[in-house]
């Protein structure tokens, strides 16, 4: 009964996302077929993946099976949280946001799934300049479309390099600065930071390597750091 109630409120959540998100109920929480159908009706497509091209974004965080991975301002839907955890092997995941209704909700997700994949999330609230990542916890963390909105990066880069094993990485995926179509949720050009000025803080906060692509997504740019 608990589990029928779960999926019920991730369908109302997932329903009122915006259409941009394009997230889909996690499978784990549909329990039977007349929630299925109410899903499948009333949830968007994953429309999304046609811009964020989250396989290429998957596949950048290089091997995942029992790695740590932290997934910092990961969204009340978890757009790449429950992807993660529903396709691969990965060790854990820790969901980091700093809204708490976002944190509330990303709890109620993780409950929904069957408990191999629940007892792999860790949901954190964080503050805007602490990402509550301890000291060489993570393998790899991940950055999507949340960097506008950490005000002071150096430090925060130079924070995160402690908080990453040796040999981790940060992958950040953000907006370019060119005219973004309506049907995709881009920050107006003002919050918008330019790839070459994340490029010159990541090597200033003292990352050995920072890799630059910004041809492989049609809206974003994509960089990999590693220390």
């Amino acid at each position: 009964m608990k589990k029928l109630l779960y999926a019920i409120i991730v369908i109302c959540i997932f329903s009122c996302a915006e259409k941009s998100q394009g997230v889909q109920v996690p499978e784990d929480a549909i329990q039977n077929d007349s929630i299925k159908k109410e899903s499948d009706s009333r949830v968007d497509k994953d429309e999304r993946s046609d811009w964020q091209k989250p396989e290429f974004v998957i596949n950048s965080l290089g091997p995942l099976e029992g790695k740590v991975l932290a997934d910092i301002g990961a969204g009340a839907l978890g757009y790449f949280v429950f992807k993660i955890v529903g396709r691969t092997e990965i060790g854990k995941i820790i969901a980091i946001d700093i809204d708490k209704e976002a944190v509330n909700m990303l709890n109620i997700l993780k409950d929904a799934l069957n408990e191999d994949k629940s007892s792999r999330i860790e949901v954190r609230l964080a503050d805007v300049n602490d990402p509550k990542i301890k000291e060489n916890e993570a393998d790899i963390i991940l950055i999507v479309n949340t960097i506008a909105y950490i005000p002071d990066r150096l430090n925060y880069f130079q924070r995160l390099k402690t908080r990453l094993k040796d040999g981790g990485r940060i992958v950040i995926v953000d907006f370019k600065t060119k005219r973004i179509p309506d049907y995709v949720d881009a920050p107006p050009y003002d919050e918008r930071v330019y790839l070459h000025i994340l490029e010159e803080e990541l090597l200033e906060a003292g990352f050995s390597t920072v890799k630059t692509d910004d041809t492989s997504l049609d809206f974003q740019y994509h960089i990999i750091a590693e220390i």
